[in-house]
């Protein structure tokens, strides 16, 4: 993968008093100026067809339906959603200022590793929050944090600030997945080769030798200061019920350490089915949805965000004979798909596609067809969205993560967000059967007393007192 594009910093004042006068925040883009900036900006309307595009060939129309998995329309929960990104992305820093006193004596002595007898400050406390998502798969989660982040950069670059010099690189988010297999390690590698793409760095090389996860910690502490990591994206958290042994403990754990301790904020997104995981885990819980949580629910079928959403879709008909939205339209437009956002854009797809060269109209039948045809291997899933029960949603995935899905997205231009990642050997606590040696190792880190373990990594940590 290419390295990031990484952008000088340019300071902007927040209006915001505990913000004041903090690098790191102040070169994060402007704050907007309402809460309605963040509906127009997390939405994306591609230019509608013309009547000239209508009466173009068969062939290219069907090529310019793909332009119908460009439009993102934004949810209300969208803007509650992105306020909390909005503030937990610069609170992380508030405990982070690298021109304190504090925050200078917390990166020398992790970068010294202790060597000069400079103790980790034992009053610094984390700015660091919490924000949950969840909602079925297709209600567009990853959609909403990958339109959210677009206005930021990923990497900024400080020389000097107010006169002072200030030689860092600043990694403002990165964006992870759990992997299908759950291991732990498999994250923790994710994490340093993300970083290594950003900064052309070869932390990698240093993370697979690591075999234990209290070593890990300390060294994604290491690695997260260096890099003045501000915010992590923690997406597909329901793959956790997969994991082996208490893998799944484990995980929760480190994400409150990373809140915690390495002061990153973060958002977590996850289907229902992370209800299992999470359940038996009340403090980890409450640490992940500690600046709250976000629930995208599938539309109802008398919502007026249902029929905001037909009206959206509508107006990119690429079949020759554009009809009138009806409400018999809408409503078997929502029976097929249950209001799921995913379903009903690609029922609409589908119908078009099956028209174009055809009728060349959409209609009820268009969608009954569909139905029965295209989508007829997903109708136990609609099913269970339609139901609302609880015990249904949690098996959705299971009734959806077919290869035959896939395959139908990609068909029609739809990008598959799930990636393949390498498997690794899981770390050797976890294989152990007693599983209280770890807990203990995690829960009571401590920093300067791990720090010797490190002292033959070449890491380049910025040292505050060297600047």
């Amino acid at each position: 993968m290419n390295s990031a594009e990484i952008m000088p910093a340019n300071y902007h004042e927040t209006g915001v008093t505990r913000f004041k006068n903090n690098p790191f925040i102040e070169a994060l883009p402007p704050l907007e100026n309402s809460k309605s900036d963040y509906l127009v900006g997390l939405s994306n309307y591609p230019p509608i067809p013309t009547d000239k595009t209508r009466i173009s060939s068969e062939i290219v129309r069907m090529m310019e339906l793909s332009t119908l998995n460009d439009v993102v329309i934004p949810f209300p929960e969208y803007q509650k959603a992105a306020i909390s990104l909005t503030t937990i992305m610069r609170d992380t820093y508030v405990a982070r200022n690298p021109l304190t006193v504090q925050d200078r004596q917390r990166r020398h002595a992790l970068a010294s590793k202790g060597s000069d007898g400079l103790p980790f400050p034992a009053n610094w406390k984390s700015s660091a929050k919490g924000h949950f998502m969840m909602a079925v798969s297709g209600m567009g989660k990853t959609t909403f944090a990958q339109a959210f982040l677009l206005r930021y950069p990923q990497v900024i670059s400080h020389t000097s600030y107010q006169g002072q010099t200030l030689k860092c690189s600043q990694v403002v988010y990165v964006f992870l997945r759990v992997p299908h297999d759950a291991t732990l390690k498999s994250l923790c590698i994710q994490f340093f080769s993300e970083i290594d793409r950003l900064l052309n760095t070869n932390y990698v090389r240093q993370a697979r030798s690591v075999r234990q996860i209290g070593l890990m910690v300390q060294l994604m502490n290491e690695v997260a200061t260096a890099v003045s990591l501000g915010f992590l994206i923690v997406d597909e958290l329901q793959n956790l019920k997969s994991a082996r042994g208490g893998t799944a403990e484990y995980v929760l754990n480190l994400f409150s350490e990373i809140i915690e301790r390495l002061g990153i904020s973060l958002l977590v997104l996850a289907t229902p089915a992370v209800q299992t995981v999470i359940e038996g885990s009340v403090r980890n819980s409450r640490k992940l949805a500690s600046y709250g949580e976000t629930v995208l629910k599938p539309m109802l079928k008398n919502d007026p965000q249902w029929e905001n959403f037909c009206d959206v879709y509508w107006d990119y008909s690429f079949v020759k004979n554009k009809g009138s939205l009806t409400k018999e339209i809408r409503n078997v437009w929502h029976k097929v798909s249950a209001g799921n956002t995913a379903f009903a854009a690609l029922s609409f797809t589908l119908a078009q596609r099956n028209e174009i060269g055809g009728r060349e109209v959409i209609d009820v039948a268009s969608f009954e067809r569909t139905a029965a045809t295209d989508m007829a291997f997903l109708q136990p899933a609609i099913m269970a969205l339609l139901s609302g029960r609880p015990d249904k949603l949690r098996a959705f995935d299971d009734l959806i993560f077919s290869e035959k899905y896939r395959s139908l997205r990609k068909l029609l231009g739809a990008k598959d967000d799930v990636e393949k990642q390498n498997a690794y050997e899981e770390f050797d606590d976890v294989i152990i059967e007693d599983k209280s040696p770890i807990k203990k190792l995690l829960r009571n880190n401590s920093f300067t007393q791990e720090s010797t373990l490190f002292h033959e990594r070449d890491l380049p940590m910025q040292d505050p007192f060297q600047m």
